[in-house]
C-alpha cells in the first residue's frame, strides 16, 4: 500500500453505561465514525486520541481509561482514494463524563443503540472493525 494514500488516525470505541456506542459526523461528513482523528507527525496514536477528545468533544480522559484495541485499515469515506489507518483504542467513561456535547468540526453525535445499526450510514472502520467488538 502506498504510504502517501494512508491517514494514521487515532479513534474510540466508548460504550456508555447503557451498552450504546458513542458515534460523531464531522460537518463535511454524511457518514457517522468513531470519534478521534488523524495522528499529528511526532504524535502517538494514545496522545492522538487524547487531543481529538478533548478537541471534539471537551472531554478529557487519562492514560488509565484507555487501552489499546488493535490497529484496522479500511477505505476512507471522506477522503477519496485513500485509506485510513486506525489505531483503534477502547475508552472507559465515567457516567459523569457520558454527557458529552459535539465541538470543534463536529456537526452531531449520537449513542448509538444496537436496534439502529441499520439506520445509519457508518463509516467503514467502525463497519468492519469496531461494530463486531462492540456487538461481540
Amino acid at each position: 500500500m502506498n504510504e502517501a494514500k494512508i491517514l494514521q488516525i487515532a479513534v474510540a470505541i466508548i460504550i456508555d453505561s447503557k451498552n450504546r456506542l458513542l458515534v460523531v459526523q464531522k460537518h463535511s461528513s454524511t457518514y457517522y465514525q468513531l470519534p478521534g482523528g488523524k495522528i499529528e507527525t511526532d504524535e502517538s496514536p494514545q496522545w492522538a486520541l487524547q487531543r481529538e477528545l478533548l478537541e471534539e468533544l471537551d472531554l478529557q480522559i487519562t492514560e488509565e481509561q484507555i487501552q489499546a484495541i488493535g490497529i484496522h485499515e479500511a477505505k476512507a469515506v471522506n477522503e477519496v482514494g485513500m485509506t485510513v489507518r486506525g489505531h483503534v483504542f477502547q475508552v472507559k467513561l465515567t457516567t459523569a463524563q457520558e454527557h458529552v456535547r459535539p465541538h470543534a468540526e463536529l456537526k452531531a453525535i449520537h449513542w448509538l443503540t444496537v436496534d439502529e445499526v441499520a439506520d445509519f450510514k457508518l463509516a467503514n472502520l467502525l463497519k468492519e472493525f469496531a461494530l463486531p467488538i462492540w456487538l461481540g
